[in-house]
């Protein structure tokens, strides 16, 4: 039985297919364990602005509680003024007062700055939320995707398994096993097309010789460089047949 470049074709095919799904398959705890990553640094994120945002919080409630000392202070020194009699004493009051008035405007102005830095700190972290939502929400839906596929996709192997094995059956007995050991070494890209004059796994040139026996189809013809089965294009095929 002798091979043919359509053969070889459908026979690389079938292999780039299955590899095509054991790809898909064997990629699929790396990328989920990979979007893992990026939902637990996100949350991480989530927790430290909220922490970051408590701290803001609590430093603004020390702030109030200043501001409401001051403001008692203020107040009993303006009841001082009500029964002070020197004049001396009603200045020195007033001196008091007036300090401690531009001690509570700073901290009023403190209060704002810690007001706007609370709100823009909700915002950051009502953004945070949405982001982690999308992505665990994202996860959801590639885990259920990847499940619902799975059933088709081992099927689908299975079948591309057959029809490797029937198709593989037009490769000679006594050369089967150096077949089979290049399949086990590069799998999907055992084969490759002859482009140019060249090997396409390789770039290596082939000899007129092995031209001559891929248009013949009496033998495989491997690689002198890389050894992968090598097979022509249909069009090349049919130029080099016309111009021999």
């Amino acid at each position: 039985m002798t091979t043919t470049a359509n053969s070889l074709r459908e026979i690389h095919s079938l292999h780039q297919r299955a590899k095509a799904i054991q790809d898909r398959l064997s990629s699929h705890p790396k990328t989920v364990a990979a979007r893992n990553v990026i939902v637990a640094k996100k949350e991480t994120s989530l927790e430290q602005s909220k922490k970051e945002l408590q701290q803001v919080k609590v430093s603004k409630g020390l702030k109030e509680t200043q501001r409401k000392s001051v403001l008692a202070k203020i107040d009993d020194f303006s009841s001082k003024l009500l029964t002070v009699k020197k004049n001396e004493e009603y200045k020195a009051i007033q001196n008091e007062i007036a300090l401690l008035k531009s001690q509570m405007g700073k901290i009023d102005d403190e209060l704002i700055e810690s007001e706007l830095d609370i709100e823009d700190r909700a915002e950051k972290i009502k953004e945070l939320e949405a982001e982690v939502a999308k992505l665990k929400s994202e996860l959801t839906a590639f885990l259920k995707k990847f499940d619902e596929n799975k059933p088709a996709d081992d099927a689908n192997l299975a079948d591309l398994s057959r029809q490797i094995a029937d198709a593989e059956a037009i490769i000679p007995i006594e050369i089967r096993d150096s077949y089979q050991r290049v399949i086990r070494q590069r799998g999907a890209d055992a084969l490759a097309l002859v482009e140019e004059g060249a090997c396409s796994g390789c770039f290596m040139a082939v000899t007129s010789q092995m031209v001559n026996d891929l248009i013949n189809c009496d033998k495989l013809v491997f690689c002198r460089s890389c050894g992968r089965v090598l097979y022509m294009a249909e069009e090349t095929e049919r130029i080099t047949r016309r111009s021999k």
